[in-house]
């Protein structure tokens, strides 16, 4: 073993250290978080790598090993042509990097023509929630790493053929969660248990504007609010609590959405509004919100409501706050209270949260996206990097990231949750009880139903 810059590296990444080093990136997904995120953090990449962010991830240390890595995306993907979305983000690519080698492709198999076709390094899966798997497999099995966004999907078995198949080709799979990197909830829950002393109870929440499930997703009856978001939190605290799930109950509620045709006509003040700002005229079979309470392995409760049903009046782009409550103390964070408020005319009261993600206009013309939105997308860049030109392996380096593994517990928490949901919500329309909970070990998760057949209680069990 040979030193270079505090470093410990093997003797032939040393030898290597001056070889060219490219990672070539295809993305498929261009809805609202590429917007906000993917789109401008690539963007940056391509302009000056990613060196220069590790400190938001706490990883400075790698920055002189992989300061020479060059960021070249060669794809975009996206399901519909009708939009022609991927000709527009490919357009918008070529007008900042003129010889880019960015190219558009479409089509629900388009993923499949991005790593045969382009052999991409790197496939950057942005899909709705239930279109991850399929890209995720597919990606690995032609020896591709992957940087999917949250969650890594809804069932449990298919997080084990994810996780399985990165392990035995020795691949990265990293999910952006980037609630870990988020400067307060990190400062948190990092340093609660040793200033709180035993944690007793997290109680988390996280909800989305009205217009996401109305208007700006097609996919809000696949997936659920918990799902799409409550899965952060589940991240954050099973990451830096070191917990595991050992019970839980979940109810739900199915007010708004499933009789939205008749709701933007008559209720709530919406027949005060123009409903065109909906582009969705009928009922959707899809939650307004569930709320999860979890028992962990260290006997703390976990107590978890999300919705995406927030009034679009609301202060700020979403809801977020976590409090954590220990036998010494408690701490609190709250996204509205840090400290950003204007007022406009014709806009309101709202509260912005640049620390997410910002931009900064250099005066060379250019913008560029800082904030922790960036951040697991670049703690996935240098997890690829240490495989790819450090010489590490996968399995060494997990737990450094927001890797496949450790989503194993969050996606049994997602999948548990929304079937106790539906069951004690049927069980509420039709008896006014909801008795039904859930049980997990390593291998298996258990839905106790004291009203069913006993031998319909096993939702998933991994076999040797």
């Amino acid at each position: 073993m040979q030193k270079r810059v505090g470093v410990l590296l093997p003797l032939k990444v040393v030898n290597n250290i001056n070889m060219e080093k490219k990672l070539r990136v295809g993305i498929i997904g261009g809805g609202m978080f590429f917007d906000d995120i993917i789109g401008q953090s690539f963007k940056d990449f391509e302009r000056g790598g990613f060196a220069g962010f590790l400190t938001s991830i706490g990883m400075s240390h790698f920055a002189p090993l992989v300061a020479d890595i060059k960021i070249e995306t060669v794809a975009i993907g996206t399901r519909s042509a009708k939009s022609a979305t991927a000709g527009r983000i490919s357009e918008d690519f070529l007008k900042t990097f003129p010889l880019s080698a960015i190219k558009p492709y479409y089509g629900e198999g388009c993923y499949r023509e991005i790593v045969d076709r382009e052999k991409p390094d790197i496939l950057v899966v942005a899909t709705p929630d239930h279109f991850h798997t399929e890209p995720i497999l597919y990606a690995l099995g032609k020896g591709l790493h992957v940087i999917t966004e949250k969650p890594l999907c809804l069932k449990t078995e298919e997080a084990h053929r994810i996780i399985e198949t990165a392990r035995q080709k020795n691949l990265v799979v990293a999910v952006d969660m980037h609630k870990r990197y988020d400067p307060a909830v990190r400062d948190m829950l990092s340093s609660c248990a040793g200033k709180y002393g035993k944690i007793n109870r997290v109680r988390a929440a996280l909800e989305e504007p009205l217009a996401l499930p109305a208007g700006v997703f097609k996919w809000a009856e696949h997936s659920n609010p918990f799902s799409y978001v409550g899965c952060h939190w589940l991240d954050a605290v099973a990451f830096y609590l070191d917990v595991f799930p050992l019970s839980l109950y979940a109810t739900g509620e199915k007010n708004l959405l499933a009789n939205w045709d008749s709701y933007v006509k008559k209720v709530a003040g919406l027949e005060k509004r123009d409903i065109s700002e909906f582009p969705v005229q009928r009922a959707l079979n899809c939650w307004d919100g569930l709320n999860v309470n979890i028992t962990y392995d260290n006997g703390m409760r976990g107590d978890f409501n999300n919705n995406w049903i927030n009034p679009a009046e609301f202060e700020g782009a979403s809801n977020q706050e976590i409090e954590v409550y220990g036998i010494l103390g408690r701490g609190f964070v709250d996204q509205q209270d840090r400290g950003y408020r204007e007022t406009v005319i014709g806009d309101g009261s709202r509260t912005r949260n640049p620390f997410f993600g910002g931009h900064i206009r250099n005066k060379q013309g250019y913008e560029e996206l800082f904030g922790y939105g960036k951040a697991s997308i670049v703690a996935g860049l240098l997890a690829v990097s240490r495989v790819k030109f450090l010489g590490e392996n996968a399995s060494d380096i997990a737990g450094s990231y927001p890797d496949a593994a450790s989503q194993r517990s969050i996606t049994m928490i997602i999948e548990a949750a929304e079937v106790v949901a539906e069951k004690n919500f049927n069980y509420f329309c039709a008896e006014k009880r909801c008795p039904v909970t859930a049980s997990f070990s390593e291998n298996e998760i258990v839905i106790v139903d004291p009203l069913a057949n006993p031998s319909d209680c096993i939702l998933y069990r991994r076999h040797p």
